[in-house]
């Protein structure tokens, strides 16, 4: 019991103080980009801001919904089945890379629909729109996760890790990596992490002035994109396995770190998406072809080397 609550507490840790440098380095960035100073409340270059804005959402309107406390929840009880490292993982199961993968699409769906959501009501036009917009970029997920199965054979995250103790599945599989990362860039996009795009934003929240909504849609957001740069970095990136003389631990942490700068970095980089066209031909026209030739590839491989014994 105690060894549970300690994980308990160390993954809740983890999540805490990336939310909270996460949000310090978004608005950094785009302040930097945008010649201003951002945050600028207190000492050391409002490094204490983050935690300043919190209460402040939370001083406007403390009401919590239904959609507001499922969204809270998964936000936080996604990274329960997320192996940080081989003993850091509260719920173990044989295939817990497609149990990753359910809560994400509850999340993934919760946020949408929360989005969506306005003090007078669903809007359920708004919100089948988006739903069905971004559930279609989670075809080209899918091919490129299924192609990585059929090279790992298993649907466990550790085993997939311990894949990888001697070449990185980036190796095996560069176009499952650029979709992945594709993916990441175009959810920062689709959902303003650090630009308000006009298609996804929830305008409702932000007329009405729900303080605490607003900060659990801001938390959702921020975890969404933790959770596809570690899931990317577990089976793409060996996760947490020792690189020479550098512990396998930190080498995790300088690998998110450095994914997540530079994504912020083609964000700002990259125009805003104003229209909900460009991003179905992004889609279609780009990572669904590109993952359908991956998984076309794998699977030739996949032949001629175990059936075959040609490669």
């Amino acid at each position: 019991m105690i060894t549970i609550f300690l994980k308990v507490i160390y993954i809740f840790l983890i999540v805490g103080i990336n939310l909270f440098i996460g949000s310090y380095v978004v608005n950094k960035l785009a302040a930097r980009s945008e010649h201003r100073r951002g945050f600028t409340a207190g000492r050391a270059g409002g490094f204490g801001y983050p935690v300043l804005k919190m209460f402040k959402y939370l001083e406007k309107d403390t009401k919590l919904t239904i959609w507001e406390f499922l969204l809270l929840f998964f936000s936080f009880f996604i990274w329960a089945i997320i192996p940080f490292s081989p003993w850091l993982v509260l719920i173990r199961f044989d295939a817990d890379l497609v149990i990753a993968l359910l809560f994400y699409i509850i999340l993934l769906f919760l946020f949408l629909v929360n989005s969506s959501r306005s003090s007078y009501g669903m809007i359920f036009q708004n919100a089948s729109k988006k739903i069905l917009m971004t559930f279609t970029f989670l075809i080209p997920v899918f091919l490129s996760m299924a192609s990585l199965i059929l090279i790992n054979r298993t649907l466990t995250l550790k085993e997939i890790v311990g894949f990888q103790y001697q070449y990185w599945n980036i190796i095996y599989q560069p176009l499952g990596f650029i979709v992945f990362f594709t993916y990441a860039v175009v959810q920062v996009k689709m959902f303003g992490l650090s630009k308000t795009n006009i298609i996804f934003y929830n305008e409702n929240i932000e007329k009405e002035g729900s303080g605490f909504g607003w900060l659990t849609l801001r938390v959702a957001n921020y975890i969404m994109l933790f959770f596809i740069i570690v899931l990317m970095i577990i089976l793409y990136l060996a996760g947490w396995q020792n690189l020479y003389f550098i512990d396998g631990n930190i080498l995790f942490g300088l690998k998110f770190y450095i994914i997540f700068f530079i994504i912020l970095l083609l964000d700002r980089a990259t125009p805003a998406i104003s229209d909900y066209r460009y991003l179905v031909s992004i889609n279609w026209k780009f990572m669904i072809p590109l993952s359908a030739a991956n998984f076309l590839i794998t699977i030739l491989f996949f032949i001629l080397r175990n059936i075959y014994n040609l490669i």
